[in-house]
């Protein structure tokens, strides 16, 4: 099966899947369309020198897959990139067609000092949280570095979100509620256990409305006043914070990576996460770790070539 899967999926050093786009990008509650003005798609991701390989296949993969007809501005929270890596990744950003600028922000995790600690044993991943604060842009598009993107993410940056919205993600597709993450938190913010708990990988924000609503001031307070209770980190401040402001966008917009390997074909059409590990510090078998590890090396980054799944994903393409 797995050597079915990779075989289908990838031929000749070339991605093979149906280009079908859907209008329905928000499930159930889509309505109309930001307007078309062909302004740069905005996208943001957050990283550290340990996730750079993460941060180098996410961008070539959104960068490959986004429009022609569109610029995208790039911006990256940087927790510690090394130099190389940044002329690494600004190497990549030139080799493209289309117009891309790249910027890197620095971050300072202290402010998030009195916060759970996080992946890593730091608070890299508080960073999304920093958004509203950092980027003086009305809607950015955010990626986890954990992904690979198949769809146009143009798509998602013209979506208009519905009215009382002012964020849309996908639901988690393990924690299913907010009482799954925090039955205490819930309780004591007089929410309902029971409503949906959405996964943060990937999120078309609303900036402005995030700033007049104060939302980073609000998340630091949360995140140390409930520091050790919450188990997701930022994304548990997200949706406690957030919960009815939150539209639903459709699963092909953040499928989890083991949704991608059980599934019976091999529908490429979507935003695939890594949520049970780093494909590049963790070896889990199937056939997402050996997509993953063969877009690396197409994509020009070194991986681990003594694994298992490297050495048989080169004899299927070679």
């Amino acid at each position: 099966m797995l050597k079915q899967k990779a075989d289908e999926v990838y031929t000749n050093g070339r991605y093979v899947f149906k280009r079908i786009f859907h209008d329905e990008s928000f499930a159930n509650v889509i309505t109309g369309r930001w307007p078309e003005r062909m302004q740069p798609v905005v996208v943001a991701l957050a990283s550290n020198e340990r996730y750079f390989p993460g941060l180098y296949c996410a961008v070539a993969s959104a960068l490959r897959h986004v429009s022609e007809k569109r610029s995208v501005n790039l911006w990256v929270l940087d927790g510690g990139i090394s130099q190389p890596s940044r002329e690494m990744l600004e190497r990549l950003v030139d080799g493209f067609a289309k117009p891309v600028r790249l910027e890197f922000v620095a971050i300072d995790e202290s402010v998030f000092r009195g916060a759970t600690l996080g992946p890593g044993e730091s608070h890299m991943t508080y960073c999304r949280i920093l958004l509203p604060r950092s980027l003086n842009v009305p809607r950015v598009i955010y990626l986890d570095c954990d992904v690979l993107v198949f769809r146009d993410l143009s798509k998602l940056f013209d979506l208009e979100l519905p009215p009382g919205k002012i964020l849309a993600a996908v639901p988690d597709s393990e924690t299913l509620t907010l009482g799954d993450d925090s039955r205490k938190i819930a309780g004591a913010m007089n929410l309902p256990s029971e409503v949906a708990y959405f996964n943060c990988g990937v999120m078309l924000m609303n900036l402005d409305a995030l700033r007049e609503e104060h939302f980073f001031q609000r998340a630091v307070e949360f995140l140390n006043c409930w520091s050790g209770t919450y188990r997701f980190w930022d994304q548990s401040a997200i949706n406690f914070l957030l919960h009815r402001q939150i539209a639903e966008l459709c699963e092909h917009w953040n499928r989890a990576s083991w949704r991608f390997d059980e599934q019976d074909n091999n529908d490429l059409n979507c935003i695939l996460h890594y949520t049970s590990s780093a494909p590049w510090l963790v070896e889990t078998a199937g056939p997402a770790q050996v997509l993953f590890e063969r877009f690396a090396a197409e994509a020009g980054l070194p991986v681990n070539r003594r694994s298992v799944q490297f050495r048989i994903s080169v004899r299927q393409r070679f």
